[in-house]
């Protein structure tokens, strides 16, 4: 196909539509492919395209083209985001059904190819069968899945991804972006695609991010609007659900931070249900993350944004949540690690604990003792199952390192273990009550033996710990520097270490049996400054009642100036508010202008567009309507030239068509044109004088056959009369004998008539002449608005006949114009080849006369040597100065003279 002739989108689709026919798809795909990469299908209408990229999609789908179906739909978005971005989307989607579909056909066909290769299903397997399906059987499933199904998995995910970067970062086709990469997650999960859903997840926070970097270009998403964050949030929380469901935690993490800063960016409130669904999701991350405390952490903040959710989460589901904020809080660790020893790996979870704040929306990082405090002063005690409400006295209010574990036993065994809701927190709940049972022990004792530490530390099953468990445990707390303590084996005890510079410190408020040396430690400063006054107290009375003078004077003057402190600062706060109000109505008068300026920018765009487009519809119209132009004028002078040539017999060649002039042509037309005239009133003469001589034959033959046949006329005539005569007075008749009987019956009734008329019209009288009088109001009412009306009808008439005779005329006029300057070039063309025909004819004539006149003229006696006519003259003159005097003049010849042209002649003269 030509680069520089492209057909319209509807030719080059039936082209394809005979190739396939012809069974040519390949060759229909490469027309359908030249054509739309070519520029006048660039500036196409989508009416006309989306038949065209329907059957090119198919074809590509057909073929697995992926890399020509790309460039197609680029192409084709190019043609449709300015005028009409929803018929990419239903493009999109019947693309997708259709590879869907394929997917699924050839899901079949391995099924059915696996099940082909079973020969018998009644027999009974052997037990070679039993050991060759042990190794090749799962083969040939894998081996039919990569040679029927893997193919089209693979194209249907690469058109998944070609079609986001289509559509990435262009407003106009934001929702299909939005759509196409949901489909894109439901792909990944229906199909168990983990690692395509790594590679898309990926893709999408790269389209993100590049957001910002392409904002200033045209058609770029504006991340300020509400509902483009929307469509983000959407997509990421079913990213976030797909992830979790998958049990991909990197990439749910991620996308808990992606949907962290979308809910940052956005002005518009989450929905409490979409932010319930962020911390549930948070909850599983950070189980499986092994972080209890921001596990808890996550726990808390679900339950405070479902607590008062009642119309859509239902009581079970509150008290579930409650049992899980309760014992995460719980199996939070209650010592904090000594700094001194693990001041490193503190240092490289800074960060990480900053990450997960952020993510909480939390403005500190919570601690153990943070979250004991939310727990006992909301109602999640209250919504808990009565079992576990014991759980939270045992272990913070009446803590008894003999008895715990015993207290403890039922509640872990009976209500935890049972239950697959909350039965994770087991083992974290029971080192928390090992770690406190150590704890207290090191309050108490110096050292202890650890067959004693056994038995106070038996957990009922599944939750009990070995000896070699809890030895391992205590050295392990040891080691991170929860506790400080030493294990002598020789002995077998355990001793504690009373250091009182130690900076590990419990991060509970529970019951403790006594003050440890380190915390007597870091009290002693306050015990002492408590001890000194106690003594001032006692030894300077004056002082301590001039400093309660003090004190109650500054509090009355301090309740004197609390009216006026309390005036300005509800003052201030009117002022601030006032502020505030102005800030806000500033803020939203910029937001208004710059979305209205935005539209305006928009709008603008649009109408340029459009009128680029429009102009470049009138120059491809112009160019195309020049084309025709000029193809008619080659084609009428081609038949013209075909006409003559037939006709006239003259020898034009269509070759040199182009070459001819209109003129010469139109002056040959008219030369035929009066050659066929002439010959036509020569035949019509010979015709005219053979019907005069046949004419004059018929009068001569039928003049004596006309005196009789007049005869027979007259008598055929005069029996008709007589006949019809008789048959009308025989009607004539019989109607006035009708009309007399009819009159009698009439006027037997005449009188009665009359006497009626009478009597109505003496007792109507007044309405019937009412009633006459409106009939002919409304008779000349009707009359005068006919006549109205005729005349307006016949005025718009007679103005559109005048308005038609004048065009009309004025039509007449152009074209007598016309006709006379066609006719004026004519004859000017007649008189200009008549004049050049006139100059031909006398060169002709004065060559003829130069000729013959040379003819005439005797040849000369000797030959001299040729001298130009120019210097002839010059010659002769300089001859005669050089000849002597004495000499005499040279005779007259009487002969003819030599020839010199007419030129020479006038420039002698």
């Amino acid at each position: 196909m030509s680069r520089y002739h492209q057909p319209r989108p509807e030719i080059v689709l039936r082209r394809a539509e005979e190739l396939i026919g012809v069974g040519q798809p390949v060759s229909a795909l490469e027309t359908l492919y030249d054509a739309l990469m070519s520029k006048r299908l660039r500036n196409a209408n989508a009416a006309s395209t989306e038949p065209f990229i329907r059957k090119f999609a198919e074809l590509c789908i057909e073929q697995r083209r992926g890399k020509q179906l790309k460039e197609g739909l680029t192409q084709y978005r190019n043609i449709v985001q300015h005028t009409n971005p929803e018929s990419l989307g239903a493009v999109v989607e019947v693309m997708l059904v259709n590879i869907t579909e394929r997917v699924t056909a050839a899901q079949r066909s391995a099924e059915q190819v696996t099940v082909d290769t079973i020969e018998d299903l009644d027999e009974a397997e052997t037990p070679e069968n039993m050991i060759l399906s042990l190794v090749s059987g799962e083969q040939n499933r894998d081996r039919a899945d990569r040679a029927l199904v893997t193919p089209w998995l693979k194209f249907l995910w690469e058109a998944y991804r070609n079609l986001l970067d289509i559509l990435r970062n262009n407003v106009r086709f934001e929702a299909l972006y939005q759509s196409i990469s949901n489909k894109a997650i439901d792909f990944c999960r229906t199909y168990e695609r983990k690692t395509e859903f790594h590679r898309l997840c990926d893709l999408l926070r790269n389209h993100l991010q590049t957001i910002a970097k392409y904002a200033h270009q045209q058609n770029s998403i504006n991340m300020s609007n509400p509902e483009t964050v929307q469509l983000f949030l959407d997509t990421h929380f079913h990213q976030l659900n797909t992830a979790t469901e998958m049990e991909l935690w990197q990439e749910s993490y991620r996308s808990i931070e992606d949907i962290h800063n979308l809910i940052q960016q956005s002005k518009r409130p989450i929905k409490p249900q979409a932010m319930a669904n962020y911390f549930e999701k948070l909850t599983r991350i950070m189980y499986v993350a092994k972080n209890p405390l921001f596990l808890a952490a996550a726990w808390h903040r679900y339950y405070n944004f479902i607590h008062r959710q009642t119309k859509i989460f239902s009581e079970e589901q509150l008290q579930s949540v409650a049992n899980n904020v309760l014992l995460s809080t719980l199996a939070v660790p209650i010592i904090k690690p000594s700094s001194r020893i693990l001041s490193a790996a503190a240092k490289e979870n800074k960060h990480r604990t900053q990450r997960f704040t952020n993510l909480l929306f939390l403005s500190t990082a919570p601690t153990r003792v943070s979250l004991i405090s939310d727990l006992t002063s909301g109602d999640v005690l209250a919504r808990v199952l009565p079992a576990l409400r014991p759980l939270y006295d045992l272990v913070e209010e009446q803590f008894h390192p003999l008895s715990i574990c015993k207290k403890l036993g039922p509640v872990l065994s009976e209500q935890i273990a049972t239950n697959d809701d909350v039965a994770k927190y087991g083992t974290l709940l029971c080192n928390v009550i090992l770690t406190r049972l150590l704890q207290q022990l090191s309050q108490v004792y110096t050292s202890v033996q650890l067959d004693f530490i056994f038995r106070l530390a038996r957990f009922p099953e599944p939750y009990a710990m070995s000896a070699a468990d809890i030895e391992r445990f205590i050295m392990h707390g040891a080691r991170r520097g929860e506790f400080q303590l030493r294990i002598d084996h020789q002995s077998r005890s355990v001793v504690f270490d009373t250091d009182p510079f130690d900076s590990s410190q419990s991060l509970s408020n529970g019951a403790q049996l006594q003050a440890s040396p380190s915390d007597l430690m870091r009290s002693q400063l306050s015990s002492l400054a408590i001890c000194l006054s106690n003594a001032q107290r006692v030894a300077c009375p004056a002082f301590v009642a001039e400093k309660q003078a003090a004190k109650q004077a500054a509090v009355a003057t301090a309740l004197q100036a609390m009216g006026e402190e309390h005036r300005l600062a509800t003052a201030r706060k009117l002022v601030i508010d006032r502020r505030k109000e102005i800030i806000e109505n500033a803020l939203a008068r910029k937001e208004r202008t710059e979305a209205r300026e935005r539209t305006m920018r928009i709008q603008r765009e649009q109408e340029l567009e459009r009128e680029r487009l429009a102009e470049e519809q009138r120059r491809r119209e112009a160019d195309r309507l020049k084309k025709e132009r000029d193809a008619i004028q080659r084609a009428e002078s081609k038949k013209l030239a075909e006409s003559i040539k037939q006709k006239a017999g003259l020898d034009v060649s269509i070759d040199d068509l182009e070459k001819l002039d209109t003129s010469r042509l139109l002056e040959m037309q008219v030369e035929q044109i009066e050659k066929e005239k002439h010959d036509m009133q020569s035949r019509l003469k010979v015709m005219g004088r053979r019907m005069d001589h046949t004419e004059r034959a018929y009068r001569k033959n039928e003049d004596a056959l006309l005196a009789e046949d007049y005869e027979r006329q007259k008598l055929a005539d005069k029996e008709n009369h007589t006949s019809a005569r008789a048959a009308l007075l025989e009607q004539s008749k019989e109607k006035h004998a009708h009309d007399v009987a009819q009159k009698k019956r009439f006027q037997r009734m005449f009188s009665d008539f009359d006497g009626l008329r009478k009597q109505l019209d003496e007792g109507r009288s007044e309405e019937l002449a009412a009633e006459r009088k409106r009939m002919r109001d409304e008779l000349a009412r009707a009359r005068d608005e006919r006549v109205a009306e005729y005349r307006r009808v016949k005025a718009e008439k007679e103005e559109a006949e005048a308005r038609e005779r004048a065009e009309r005329e004025a039509r007449e006029a152009e074209e007598e114009r016309a006709k006379a300057a066609k006719a004026a070039e004519l004859a000017a063309l007649r008189e200009e080849m008549a004049a050049q025909r006139a100059r031909d004819e006398e060169a002709l004539r004065s060559r003829l006369e130069r000729e013959r006149d040379a003819e005439r003229a005797p040849q000369a006696p000797a030959k001299t040597a040729y001298v130009p006519p120019s210097r002839r003259q010059g010659a002769a003159s300089a001859s005669a100065s050089v000849s002597p005097p004495a000499a005499s003049p040279a005779p007259k010849s009487d002969g003819p003279k030599k020839y010199v042209p007419p030129a020479l002649r006038r420039k002698m003269q």
